[in-house]
């Protein structure tokens, strides 16, 4: 019985060694060591990556297939530049060149005819053919009217006028306006200088109503007889101006007028062409200025007379006279 128990003991302690031979015993603390080193090559690859990666766009600048994937407190961290399109603007043109382009557009100015040139300052003129007025006339049409009106209108005074009449002002101003002061000797030239005026003026106005006065005050509007608007033929090119400032004063002292005042221009821009306007003076007498306006107006001269101021100071006649020419820019 006893033996019996001790081979059951026995063969009990046999099973319960072997199956500890077979049993697996896991220590915990070598697992999380092993798990932590992986983690840990995980992260430094991908921090090894990340850096890779951020080191690229910092020298090679953001592809345009991620531009606006990152944000750019990140690209501004790492110096990474956005993706664009990087325009070359060519450079100006030199100053010389502009010189040279300037030049070619004053020859093209100069050879341009007139018509093309009104067209330019306002088409709509070209269509109008019912210019009948000085408003409506083409620049040069009234650098014309200008030259002509005004020797028409001395030529008329000159022979209109009694001899008893002595004029203290006459003014002209274009395109027909006048205005005379005077006194006569005998009532009667005074009436008849304001009927000859009267007949030939299209608005005729005087402060005067006494039919004894002798005193001479009028002003109107001249009915210029022969209207040219071909007396000026063309603009002036600015290579030009000495030459035709020159003919200008050759042409007075050829008629013993001597002009001052055309040294300094007044220039006013009109876009395609400039206004040089000179203002001048002379104390010849009134035969010889007669003479020299007549001059002017057959001369080939480019200019006009839109202004006339004739006064008496001191036995000396002074007139004073707008000149002015068009200059192509």
């Amino acid at each position: 019985m006893i033996h019996m128990n001790l081979i059951a003991v026995a063969e009990k302690n046999s099973t319960i060694g072997s199956v500890a031979q077979h049993l697996h015993v896991t220590n915990v603390a070598d697992v999380e060591r092993r798990y932590k080193r992986k983690y840990l090559t995980v992260a430094v690859a991908a921090l090894f990556a990340v850096v890779a990666f951020s080191c690229y766009l910092s020298v090679m600048g953001v592809p345009a297939v991620l531009d606006g994937v990152f944000p750019d407190s990140y690209l501004n961290l790492i110096g990474a530049k956005k993706s664009s399109t990087t325009t070359t603007t060519p450079a100006g043109p030199t100053a010389e060149e502009l010189a040279k382009q300037q030049e070619a557009v004053a020859r093209v100015r100069a050879a341009m005819p007139v018509k093309d040139i009104v067209a330019e300052i306002n088409p709509q003129v070209l269509f109008n053919n019912k210019r009948t007025g000085y408003g409506s006339y083409l620049p040069l049409e009234k650098l014309s009217y200008q030259k002509t009106s005004f020797p028409q209108f001395l030529s008329f005074l000159n022979t209109a006028a009694p001899d008893d009449i002595g004029f203290s002002e006459c003014v002209y101003q274009a395109p027909n306006y006048y205005y005379l002061r005077g006194v006569a000797m005998k009532a009667s030239s005074q009436h008849t200088l304001m009927d000859r005026l009267k007949a030939v003026s299209k608005q005729f106005q005087s402060p005067i109503a006494s039919e004894a006065a002798t005193e001479v005050a009028v002003f109107g509007q001249f009915s210029v007889p022969q209207v040219r608007l071909d007396a000026v033929r063309g603009f002036v090119p600015a290579a030009e101006i000495p030459a035709e400032v020159k003919a200008l004063k050759n042409l007075a002292a050829s008629n013993k007028v001597q002009l001052k005042g055309l040294e300094k221009p007044v220039v006013e821009d009109f876009g395609v062409f400039k206004r040089y306007a000179y203002n001048v003076s002379t104390t010849s007498d009134f035969a010889d200025l007669l003479n020299f306006m007549n001059a002017f107006a057959n001369s080939p001269i480019r200019m006009g007379v839109p202004k006339a101021d004739l006064k008496y100071a001191k036995k000396f006649l002074i007139t004073n006279l707008r000149v002015e020419m068009f200059v192509l820019r």
